[in-house]
This record gives C-alpha cells, sequence and structure tokens, in this order.
C-alpha cells in the first residue's frame, strides 16, 4: 500500500500563505482590541467622573452654588478631591509624577504649551486604577464652563494622544454637570458642536489646532473609537 504525504514543498507553501494572513488579519485584530480597550477605560472613567459630582454635591448642595471663585488647589481640594479614590495626588505643582510631559494631537503635531499638566495650574492625581486626571480652571471669555478635567486613562504610558489614551470633560456648573468637551447637537443648552463638527475634529486627517479635543463626545456617543 502507498502512503502519500505533503512534500517539503507544500509544507514551506501553506506555511508561508498562513504567514501572509496572519501578518495582515493580526496587526488589525490588535488594533481593534485596544482600541476597545480605550473605549472601556474612557467609559470607565467618565462614570468616575459622575459619582464623584455626585458625592459632592451630596455633601455641598448643587454644583451652581459651589464658590468657584478659589484657586485651582482650593477648588479641587474643597469639591473633587475628598471623592476620588486617590493612589498618588501632584497636586497643583511641577511634580511629573501623574502626567507624561509631552503629548500630541490625533493629527500627530505635538501639544503645546497651553496644555503642559505638569505646571501649577493643574491639579493632579493618580487614582487606584491608574488613571491619570487633571483639572484646571478656565476663564468664561463667553462660555459657561467654569473648569476642564484632562483625563489619561492609562496614566503615563503611550501613546500620550489626545482622542486615544487622553480625553477632556468640562464642568458645566449651570447645567450641573461635567460633560465631555464636543457636546453633540440636542435639546442640551450647554451643546455647542454639531456632529460634523465633532466628526471633523476627532479625525486623524483633521487639521485643527486641538485635533481630538471632541473624541470623548464622538465615542461616548458612538459607544466606539471609530477613527
Amino acid at each position: 500500500m502507498k502512503k502519500y504525504g505533503f512534500t517539503l514543498a507544500e509544507v514551506l507553501l501553506t506555511l508561508a500563505i498562513i504567514g501572509v494572513v496572519a501578518a495582515i488579519t493580526i496587526p488589525a485584530v490588535i488594533t481593534k482590541v485596544t482600541k476597545d480597550q480605550y473605549v472601556v477605560g474612557l467609559k470607565k472613567a467618565y462614570n468616575t467622573l459622575k459619582a464623584v459630582q455626585r458625592e459632592a454635591e451630596q455633601e455641598h448642595g448643587s454644583m451652581a452654588n459651589w464658590d468657584w471663585s478659589g484657586d485651582v488647589k482650593t477648588t479641587f481640594e474643597r469639591y473633587f478631591k475628598p471623592h476620588f479614590d486617590i493612589l498618588k495626588d501632584c497636586g497643583a505643582t511641577t511634580d511629573e509624577g501623574c502626567f507624561n510631559a509631552d503629548y500630541v494631537y490625533l493629527n500627530g503635531n505635538d501639544v503645546q504649551n497651553a496644555h503642559k499638566f505638569n505646571t501649577v495650574s493643574y491639579y493632579k492625581i493618580i487614582t487606584s486604577d491608574g488613571v491619570s486626571y487633571a483639572y484646571g480652571k478656565r476663564n468664561n471669555n463667553g462660555k459657561s464652563y467654569s473648569g476642564i478635567l484632562f483625563v489619561d486613562i492609562n496614566g503615563k504610558r503611550k501613546p500620550n494622544k489626545w482622542g486615544r489614551d487622553l480625553f477632556i470633560f468640562l464642568v458645566y456648573p449651570s447645567s450641573y454637570s461635567i460633560k465631555p468637551d464636543g457636546l453633540l447637537t440636542g435639546t442640551d443648552p450647554e451643546v455647542r458642536y454639531t456632529s460634523d463638527q465633532v466628526i471633523s475634529n476627532c479625525s486623524k486627517s483633521s487639521d485643527g489646532a486641538d485635533a481630538g479635543a471632541y473624541c470623548a463626545a464622538r465615542i461616548l456617543t458612538e459607544s466606539a473609537m471609530n477613527y
């Protein structure tokens, strides 16, 4: 009886085909899994912010009646800090232990000095789940938000990019809430952007100065990182 088997050439050809297929598909799978992890991390951080606000309002009353006249340190320590589970407190100092020194926008451009977190302009912490938060005050300049919260969902680890692991939330006392920057069009009185504007900003091809600033709004609306 004859026995049949594969020749060495056939085995090598099969392995080559498998290698090509793997080289094409595995990076795409890894990218999707990584993006899904970012989405989960953002949702978890947003839930943390909502819980912090809820607990602070139980103690101090409605956010609309809080005293926003103090400096960054005073405001954060009074209203926000007691309600975070803090692993490391970098304070409103130049301590670089909570945030990376450099970030890039979603289009790859370097973030300029206005959003360098390791300064006295931001109060910085890392929570027990490894998320970094930076709170800064903003003059209203015709807008209704009183503060800004930057959230790096994986701390100092890479990619350190807006719209990937770094996201922006705004504090709106007038509507008693902390909301993602780039709110979509709807009935909310604080809405400032259309969906087209959000998608344009939250895109790798964006040529805007703050490319990626509205990505938290896009992700939380679409429940995915579709860019």
